[in-house]
C-alpha cells in the first residue's frame, strides 16, 4: 500500500508483522543469559557464520521501503533483508569491525559512552530491550541522531528457548514496535535474548516481524560478568579481527571504561569501528 511518509509504511509492516511473508528459517541467534540491570550475558556461538555476501538466493519477502537508519531510501544491506543463517561476523576484507551494544540499564552509562564514541569518531550498534527503550526514548533518539544503528533486543528481556510461540512472537513484536517509534531506528536489526542458538520457535516469532536474520558475533568479552575495564579491553582486542562482530552491553560501568582502550587498540590496527549496516554493505 503506498505511503506518504516512507518511514511509516516500513514501520506499519513490522508493527502488524505483515513481514510473515519470508519464507526460510533463520539459524542460531545470539547468545545470552539473563543477568542484572537487563544486561544479557554470553557463550559461545554455534550458528552459521555469515561473511561479506549472501549465500542465499533472496526470496520474495514483505521487506518495506522507506528511509533506514543510515537515512538513506533502502540504505541498510541486502544480506540484512535476506532470509539466511544468522549474522556472526561481517566480511575479513573489510578493515572495520561493529561494536554492538545490549541496550540496558543506567541511562547515565548510556550518555557516557556516546560522548566517548563522539569523541573518537566511531559509530556502533545498540540492540534495545523494549521496556527500556520505552522508558527512555530520548536515549534512542541520541542514539539515531549520533548515527549509530538502533535494533530490537526483545521486549522484556526473557530466555526465549523457555517461551511459547506465542509469548517469543510477543517478545519480538513489541520489541520491535519500540524500536519503530523511535525514528530512523533499523527494521532489520533483531538480536533474541536469553539464548545461544535459535529454535525453530524463535525463527517463526523472528520472521513474524519481518526479521529475515539475526545478529550474533564472533567476539564476546564475557563484559556482562564486570571483570574490569583491563580485562574487557584486553579480551576485546584480543580477539578482533577485520570483519569482526563484538558483544559488549551499555549497563555495565566497567564496559564503558574500556571503551576508550578498545578505541584506541582499534584505531591502532587501522580497524574502524561501525555500525552493523555499515559493516555488512
Amino acid at each position: 500500500m503506498p505511503e506518504e511518509n516512507p518511514t511509516v509504511g516500513r514501520r506499519a509492516l513490522i508493527g502488524g508483522g505483515l513481514a510473515s511473508a519470508v519464507g526460510i528459517g533463520i539459524a542460531a541467534c545470539s547468545t545470552s543469559s539473563p543477568q542484572p540491570n537487563g544486561s544479557t550475558g554470553a557463550g559461545a556461538t554455534t550458528g552459521a557464520s555469515t561473511g561479506g555476501a549472501a549465500t542465499s538466493t533472496p526470496a520474495a519477502t514483505a521487506s518495506p521501503t522507506g528511509t533506514s537508519a543510515t537515512g538513506s531510501p533502502d540504505a541498510v544491506p541486502a544480506i540484512l533483508r535476506t532470509p539466511g543463517p544468522d549474522v556472526r561476523r561481517g566480511p575479513s576484507a573489510v578493515p572495520a569491525v561493529a561494536l554492538t551494544f545490549h541496550g540496558a540499564g543506567d541511562p547515565a552509562l548510556t550518555h557516557r559512552a556516546l560522548q566517548v564514541l563522539a569523541d573518537h569518531g566511531a559509530h556502533v550498534t545498540v540492540f534495545a530491550v523494549g521496556t527500556w527503550l520505552s522508558q527512555h526514548p530520548e536515549l534512542g533518539r541520541a542514539l539515531v541522531a549520533a548515527g549509530h544503528d538502533l535494533g530490537n533486543h526483545t521486549w522484556s528481556h526473557q530466555t526465549m528457548p523457555r517461551l511459547s510461540a506465542s509469548a517469543a512472537r510477543t517478545e519480538v513484536e513489541k520489541g520491535a514496535k519500540a524500536v519503530a517509534a523511535i525514528d530512523g531506528s533499523s527494521p532489520y536489526l533483531f538480536r533474541p535474548s536469553g539464548t545461544p542458538t535459535s529454535t525453530p520457535t524463535i525463527r517463526a516469532a523472528a520472521r513474524a516481524s519481518g526479521y529475515a536474520r539475526c545478529i550474533s558475533y564472533d567476539v564476546d568479552p564475557s563484559d556482562y560478568l564486570d571483570p574490569g575495564a583491563a580485562a574487557v579491553a584486553s579480551r576485546t582486542l584480543s580477539a578482533v579481527q577485520p570483519g569482526s562482530i563484538v558483544s559488549l552491553h551499555l549497563g555495565h560501568p566497567g564496559t564503558i571504561d574500556a571503551l576508550p582502550t578498545i578505541l584506541r587498540g582499534l584505531a591502532s590496527r587501522s580497524l574502524q569501528a561501525v555500525p552493523m549496516t555499515k559493516l555488512m554493505a
